[in-house]
């Protein structure tokens, strides 16, 4: 009987130590390398310590960083409450709104459309419609701030809405910031053909916003997120593998985004910025696609243990971190 009681207890030990371990797996993934976001989430039912870390925020950038960060973590149940303690915080709403993006998601799940049941469909778009109507107030209530619009504009591209809808969004983020890099990510996703638009509708778009952006800009960059979800596309959408290689080593193409890389990240009067993070992640897998190396190498040491393969689930090499590593250390 002790013997049983003995093998319970080690039994209940190792599923605690697991589950501790998980936990905090996400918490430093969603924390993208900051302490600060890595100590909040430590306590996802409880929303006081991410109050009093949204009263010091001072920038658009960091608003939209701290919202994505606690939006896959954070209990839903918890910034409800905070939302029904204090129905005027726009910073109560915005958490709310970005963590109900994500739990949006959830209903649908990954996958191509025609694999989602109609169960799954409807209840994506239930979800989405309370996710709208939280933005909304809280764009009511915060009218300076860009991040609900930004927002938004995910909303509309997974709701299908109209082209005009989502330029409707974008058009009241970037009249806040003009060079807000999320209302531009954002407008990217939405003009992609997987979402249906037009890839070449996305592309010109990027180009447009990488030349009007300000030397020493975050936005600088954005065309490598054009030039990934065009590859991406060619790539596994329509199994054009060797015309989705032949884009990747284009050499005109790779020049862009090294001319780019120079006059953004690269250039003497760069200043980081919360969102500067997600620019990295983009374009350390960039460098990695086009086997880059020197870049590659340079990136890598800069995001040092700030970046899991997770994190490049968006540039679609997920679980490739490792080679490329040992790539970029290569004599």
């Amino acid at each position: 009987m002790i013997f049983l009681i003995l093998c319970a207890l080690s039994i209940l030990s190792m599923l605690m130590y697991f589950h501790r371990k998980h936990k905090n797996n996400k918490r430093r993934q969603c924390a993208y390398g900051c302490i600060k976001a890595y100590n909040v989430l430590d306590k996802p039912d409880q929303y006081s310590d991410l109050k009093e870390l949204f009263e010091t925020l001072d920038s658009h950038e960091e608003r939209y960083f701290y919202s994505v960060s606690m939006s896959r973590i954070m209990f839903p149940q918890a910034l409800e409450k905070w939302t029904n303690s204090h129905p005027d915080s726009g910073d109560a709403l915005l958490c709310y709104g970005a963590r109900l993006l994500q739990w949006s998601w959830s209903a649908r799940g990954y996958g191509r459309g025609a694999e989602i049941s109609e169960a799954q469909w409807k209840e994506f778009f239930r979800r989405l419609d309370k996710t709208r109507q939280v933005l909304l107030e809280c764009a009511d209530k915060t009218p300076e701030d860009p991040t609900p619009w930004a927002y938004l504009i995910m909303v509309a591209t997974w709701y299908s809405d109209s082209d005009e809808l989502k330029f409707k969004y974008y058009e009241e983020a970037i009249a806040r910031d003009p060079y807000n890099w999320a209302a531009h990510m954002h407008m990217i996703i939405a003009l992609s053909e997987k979402w249906g638009g037009d890839n070449e509708e996305m592309l010109e778009f990027a180009r447009k916003a990488s030349r009007n952006a300000p030397t020493g800009s975050d936005l600088k960059l954005i065309l490598v997120k054009a030039y990934i979800e065009y590859w991406k596309y060619l790539d596994l959408f329509e199994n054009k593998i060797d015309e989705a290689n032949d884009f990747l080593m284009d050499k005109n193409i790779q020049k862009d985004i090294v001319d780019l890389y120079n006059d953004s990240l690269n250039h003497e009067s760069f200043k980081e910025t919360k969102v500067t993070i997600f620019v990295r992640y983009n374009l350390s897998g960039w460098f990695w696609l086009t086997r880059d190396r020197s870049r590659l190498k340079k990136e890598l040491s800069i995001l040092g243990n700030k970046i899991e393969d997770i994190h490049w689930r968006w540039v679609c090499t997920e679980g490739q971190l490792e080679d490329a590593r040992l790539f970029a250390n290569e004599s």
